[in-house]
């Protein structure tokens, strides 16, 4: 379904509820720049950390687009589940409609659980996080780095995605105008993108780029690199040595 809430939603704070579940696929794509590329990029990235046996995890795992899409490419007779955290009953839904789709479906699995809530990931070979952090409390960030790092096998890596701020203050705003220039071509309205602004603002809570990698080296993460950049959008890789 095509993406038209804020067409009439608004003075209500964003949650991932059943409206937002049956767009968010399109919200994604048309919000999120290079969200197709980014995705292609994690999982080729996670591929490259399989070489063994163990658990990928998608913390907040949303509608299930990248499990089912890495599940995809790997073959099942190896011995690798995929397991995904998404707190939000609407989004499991659409999840699990795309797992029964994917190559021995029994390897994919969801869990009703929030990163905050979790103490370890078992067997965890392969971590991704995609615009999931900046959604938990700013108080509660280094605590799900820190759970990831202690869960994750020596050699395996976190992929972080998020939306971010610029280090400077003049360049914020910029990349901000920037940003929704890029909404207005993918056909969001000024009045559209002013509504799920203002609905997203105390929910969504970007970090600078350099706060992110802070967190993850604090976490215990020797090894951090940047690896996509777009304006106000970043994601990242970080190994468990």
């Amino acid at each position: 379904m095509r993406d038209q809430l804020f067409t009439t939603e608004t003075g209500h704070q964003f949650t991932f509820d059943a409206k937002v579940a049956a767009v968010f696929d399109d919200m994604v794509e048309r919000s999120v720049p290079f969200y197709n590329e980014t995705q292609r990029m994690v999982v080729d990235l996670a591929l490259r950390f399989l070489d063994g046996e163990g658990v990928v995890y998608d913390v907040g795992s949303s509608t299930g687009t990248t499990l089912a899409a890495l599940a995809a490419m790997v073959d099942p007779s190896r011995n690798i589940r995929f397991v995904g955290l998404e707190p939000a009953e609407p989004m499991r839904r659409q999840a699990l409609e795309k797992f029964a789709m994917a190559p021995a479906p029994e390897r994919l699995n969801l869990l009703a659980h929030s990163a905050e809530t979790v103490d370890r990931l078992p067997d965890a070979r392969v971590v991704m996080m995609l615009y999931t952090l900046q959604f938990i409390r700013p108080v509660h960030r280094l605590d799900v780095l820190k759970m990831c790092h202690r869960s994750l096998q020596p050699g395996g890596c976190l992929i972080l995605a998020e939306k971010i701020l610029a280090e400077h203050p003049t360049l914020r705003h910029l990349f901000i105008e920037c940003y929704h220039h890029y909404k207005q071509r993918a056909q969001y309205s000024a009045l559209e993108i002013a509504r799920k602004r203002e609905a997203l603002e105390n929910v969504l809570v970007p970090f600078t780029g350099s706060e992110n990698m802070g967190l993850l080296h604090d976490a215990g993460f020797e090894v951090v690199e940047e690896i996509f950049r777009w304006y106000n959008f970043a994601a990242y890789v970080a190994i468990k040595d």
